[in-house]
């Protein structure tokens, strides 16, 4: 049978309790039987919930709402005025750079406007690790952060492998999930952590007050 560890349980309590998530911690807790069983599929899961405890954890409980980058909609809409014998001339040799197409300005538009949502999708992953550090963690400066290259690094190997593929994993996968599912459930502990002990330093005043 498989049970949480006292530093698992207490981060399950909480994101359960303390934030009152059940989601994320459900998910949390699905996280980490999945990946002690190694159950089928559990590479993709458990990859998935340690993105989205990165990405979403923070701005969830500061309330911040967020829309992802739609890109299927952005490039249908480009698709359907991209003309074909746009691409080759002037684009396929160095040669011929003063050659090329007038490509109409709603065009030129649309390719910008793609651009720009997928640079503010790119600021809002930044954001997001800005938001954990400062809310959970009390760091307002993230290049001060213990770790960050540890949790950069998780945060490419969990986007990396959250959705399904075509390729099978490699034999690393495995061990390397494992390791960087550690990082995160060290910064979840560390802010779990770090709000009972307000919470306790607090009741210690109270009590010392109420004396």
């Amino acid at each position: 049978m498989v049970v949480l560890t006292k530093k698992q349980q207490k981060i399950f309590e909480w994101l359960d309790n303390k934030l009152q998530l059940p989601v994320f911690a459900d998910a949390y807790k699905g996280a980490v039987f999945s990946l002690k069983k190694q159950s089928p599929g559990y590479l993709n899961f458990v990859s998935h919930t340690g993105r989205d405890i990165l990405n979403l954890l923070a701005k969830t409980v500061a309330g911040i709402t967020g829309g992802r980058t739609q890109y299927e909609q952005l490039v249908d809409k480009l698709q359907e005025k991209w003309l074909v014998e746009w691409r080759g001339k002037g684009l396929t040799s160095p040669k011929h750079l003063g050659e090329g197409h007038v490509i109409p300005y709603q065009v030129c538009e649309m390719i910008y406007n793609l651009i720009e949502k997928h640079k503010e999708g790119r600021q809002r992953s930044r954001e997001a690790d800005d938001y954990f550090f400062k809310i959970f963690l009390g760091y307002s400066d993230k290049d001060k952060i213990p770790n960050l290259k540890k949790w950069k690094e998780a945060k490419v190997f969990f986007l990396k492998r959250a959705h399904l593929r075509e390729k099978s994993f490699t034999s690393d996968d495995p061990s390397e999930l494992a390791e960087n599912f550690k990082v995160l459930e060290e910064f979840l502990y560390i802010a779990a952590t770090r709000e009972y002990s307000r919470i306790r330093s607090l009741d210690a005043i109270l009590e010392e007050a109420n004396k």
